[in-house]
């Protein structure tokens, strides 16, 4: 118990510090990774037949799918914003849904277009900062 208490801890402490100083673009970069662990957690959670692992990694995937399409910037983003919004809107219900049917088939499309959608954003060229 002590030891999982530890690493929990440590992991805390290591998101802490990859948060920290990051800018808007790292993250989103933070967010993806995390809902894609997510996935995978509650995708593993499943094969396990661990209810309360699958609940908790769906929850925390719900909660990043609506974090990210609440960052959407509309106004400086269009028309990529409102595909994007398409997107998590689409996540988000096959997240909900996937909680009564075809729990193994939501959450493998989800995680698939997400990474597509992680991939392409990590490609994107970080904005060049100017000088004062």
């Amino acid at each position: 118990m002590l030891h999982r208490n530890a690493l929990k801890a440590y992991e805390q402490a290591e998101q802490d510090f990859m948060v920290e100083g990051a800018d808007n673009h790292r993250l989103v970069e933070i967010l993806f990774t995390e809902l894609l662990s997510s996935l995978d957690r509650a995708l593993l959670a499943i094969e396990t037949k661990d209810l309360v692992a699958r609940s908790r990694a769906q929850s925390k995937a719900l909660t990043i799918v609506v974090s990210l399409a609440g960052s959407l910037d509309f106004e400086r983003g269009e028309p990529v914003a409102t595909t994007l919004a398409e997107l998590y809107e689409w996540a988000r219900i096959q997240l909900i849904e996937a909680n009564t049917s075809r729990p193994v088939e939501r959450l493998t499309a989800v995680r698939k277009n997400i990474a597509e959608i992680a991939e392409a954003w990590s490609m994107i060229a970080k904005p060049a900062v100017s000088a004062a």
